[in-house]
């Protein structure tokens, strides 16, 4: 969303992401994970 390409992050920018997207996937229901369905093929 923020329009860097994945290659261009450092690990540190990286892990700053990561931290900064914790929080939002902690609230997030099963159902509303974007990459993973539970129990669909």
């Amino acid at each position: 969303t923020a329009g860097v390409p994945p290659l261009r992050l450092g690990f540190t920018g990286t892990l700053r992401v990561i931290r900064r997207a914790i929080p939002k996937f902690q609230r997030l229901q099963p159902e509303e994970f974007p990459f993973f369905s539970i129990g669909s093929p």
